[in-house]
């Protein structure tokens, strides 16, 4: 159902509806020809072919580095990472740069390095600053050393990430915190990565959180920047999938918040599309999110038509009932 004034029925029962058609239409895809369909999926195999898989993704190598220093930070691995064969089958402790993501095995390496490293950023350009965080765009590309060494390392962390050398196709946004004994240091606590094209309108490839900086809502801040990148390109969006059982529940964390933002706010009927467009999330992922907070099931016949129908009331206790925080993590561009 389309915008319209609503009726005082409306008004004293203070509701909104959903069109249930809807929620049986299925996404938009482009209608190509089938020689234009296989000219893109040899294009993306060429990119994509260049850095097969180090190891057979059915089988888990064992992990092969103890811990990871990290500016003051030790942090247990949790994952295989293929770092060079020279470092041996396992690494007891890997020193990684807080400034360049260089790594070495040894910490006298890495006293010697630092006292020679000129990085106090990541390359790149912020795009997001708030006080003491940043975000810096990257391009694979250009600085692909940087970004390798990124992947290495958010691998250590992620149990199906299979990108480690071909950057080329993909932006890294790193998420940075001020060193809080050189104030002119960013260093790296989180990034996410995706792709320049994307066929499917993914606009997340890869996101991972250093564990020293977890459960302090900068996963939820990289989500959010995602979607708002999204809007600046007029896309509805949506990460690659599967995702882990950690992305899952922060994405179905940032979905319900930003939905449940859009109907509370809501003083006229809307449709599952206008939800969409106003948050950038796609259908399915809209759809989803709003079966698992149990709000499909409240049915209303409306000029003989079954509708979806949600009192404000029920929202609220939703929010509630699911403890859903609703706000921006995002307060402004730089």
């Amino acid at each position: 159902m389309t915008r319209g004034k609503r009726t005082t029925q409306h008004l004293s029962e203070n509701l909104f509806f959903l069109d249930e058609s809807t929620l049986k239409k299925k996404a938009k895809t482009k209608v190509l020809s089938s020689l234009e369909k296989k000219k893109n999926e040899d294009a993306k195999k060429a990119r994509r072919a260049i850095t097969p898989p180090i190891v057979d993704p059915s089988i888990m190598p064992p992990v092969n580095v103890g811990e990871v220093i990290y500016g003051p930070f030790g942090i247990k691995a949790w994952y295989y990472s293929p770092y060079p064969f020279e470092f041996g089958d396992f690494i007891e402790q890997l020193f990684i740069c807080d400034n360049c993501l260089r790594y070495m095995s040894k910490s006298v390496q890495l006293s010697n390095h630092k006292a020679l490293c000129k990085a106090k950023k990541p390359p790149g350009k912020i795009i997001y600053a708030n006080d003491q965080i940043k975000v810096y765009e990257i391009d694979g590309h250009e600085h692909k050393l940087y970004c390798q060494n990124l992947c290495l390392m958010a691998k250590l962390f992620l149990d199906n990430k299979t990108l480690y050398y071909d950057t080329d196709g993909f932006k890294f946004y790193v998420l940075t915190e001020r060193n809080l004994t050189y104030k002119t240091v960013d260093s790296m606590i989180g990034f996410f990565s995706k792709e320049k094209i994307s066929y499917d309108n993914y606009n997340l490839a890869c996101i991972m959180t250093l564990p020293s900086h977890q459960r302090r809502g900068y996963g939820r801040l990289l989500i959010e920047l995602s979607y708002e990148l999204s809007k600046q390109e007029g896309k509805i969006g949506s990460p690659e999938k599967p995702l882990s059982p950690l992305g899952y529940m922060s994405y179905r964390a940032y979905w319900s918040s930003a939905i449940m933002s859009v109907l509370l706010s809501c003083q006229n009927n809307i449709t599952i599309e206008e939800i969409c467009r106003e948050t950038a999330i796609h259908e399915d992922d809209v759809i989803s999110t709003l079966s698992s907070l149990k709000l499909l099931c409240y049915r209303k016949t409306v000029n003989g038509r079954q509708n979806i129908c949600i009192p404000q009331k029920m929202l609220q206790d939703t929010v509630k009932q699911f403890n859903i925080k609703i706000g921006r993590k995002i307060d402004r561009w730089k």
